[in-house]
């Protein structure tokens, strides 16, 4: 019996972290600044406390927008651009046991 599993292609788009943004940024100022920088990206997601995540379409876009963009002053705020990095699965300590003994 072939028990064959389709394997899923690759991820090629690479996703930055990019911090210490002014708290009044949003996703269009940033798309704007990648505009200006000549620089593409797909989605950008900023959250609360200055901070965002944008998609870049692969790892050279990414790589040109770290080199441009990280230590960038942005509106008074020198920019932290980084690769992402996934948390994965989170892990939890499991019950411990504990013997007690009668004495």
């Amino acid at each position: 019996m072939n028990t064959a599993v389709a394997k899923t292609p690759p991820i090629t788009m690479s996703k930055l972290y990019i911090g210490n943004l002014p708290t009044e940024t949003n996703e269009h100022d940033l798309r704007q600044l990648f505009l200006e920088q000549n620089l593409s990206c797909t989605n950008i997601l900023v959250k609360r406390g200055g901070y965002a995540f944008v998609d870049c379409a692969d790892q050279s876009s990414a790589d040109r927008a770290i080199d441009k963009l990280n230590g960038f002053n942005f509106n008074g705020s020198p920019l932290t651009v980084e690769p992402s990095v996934a948390s994965g699965k989170k892990r939890y300590v499991v019950n411990k046991v504990f013997i007690f003994k009668k004495y």
